[in-house]
């Protein structure tokens, strides 16, 4: 017999960011998502593989590939981050220079609407200013609005300078069934 209280676990929408410049990101991804779904987090939405431009531009990184999940989870917001962290540590990410090349990073954008000034932060205080982040969180989160500024991805974009969000581009869709 269930408990009442895992019966009535809230299980709340979030929204993840995926980036990665070293090794193969879209393989990275896939076995990422993988262990995301072990942990017991249901993915809801896949957006496309994004190439985007190193950054800052004269950093003389590799490119990255970019992507979004849409996921529903029952953990907090700090136990999702911490999850998070844990990946990103399995798959060899070293947190050392601000803007270093990374084999993955895993951002949570949105957490159920929630905004917050302590860890984590929420929303994410820089996906309205990342083309990388918001194209494809337009993709899987079309009706999706900033839980601060309270407009859509596609809105946020058009307040981009256009050359920032040209230099992305969809490189693979469907890559999580492939």
């Amino acid at each position: 017999m269930c408990s009442s209280t895992k019966m009535n676990k809230k299980m709340n929408v979030a929204y993840i960011a995926l980036g990665g410049n070293l090794s193969n990101p879209e393989t990275t991804f896939r076995q990422a998502a993988i262990e995301i779904k072990r942990l017991k987090i249901e993915i809801r939405g896949v957006s496309s593989l994004w190439h985007s431009p190193a950054w800052p531009a004269d950093s003389g990184h590799p490119d990255y590939i970019n992507a979004a999940l849409k996921v529903k989870t029952s953990l907090t917001a700090k136990d999702l981050l911490n999850r998070l962290h844990e990946l990103e540590a399995q798959f060899g990410r070293k947190r050392s220079v601000l803007n270093a090349p990374r084999t993955l990073d895993l951002d949570i954008i949105d957490f159920a609407g929630q905004v917050s000034a302590n860890d984590p932060v929420l929303p994410h205080p820089r996906a309205q200013l990342r083309p990388f982040v918001l194209l494809p969180l337009s993709e899987i989160g079309p009706s999706w609005k900033h839980p601060v500024l309270t407009k859509t991805a596609f809105e946020l974009l058009a307040e981009l300078p256009s050359s920032d969000v040209l230099d992305h581009a969809v490189i693979k869709r469907n890559w999580l069934e492939s």
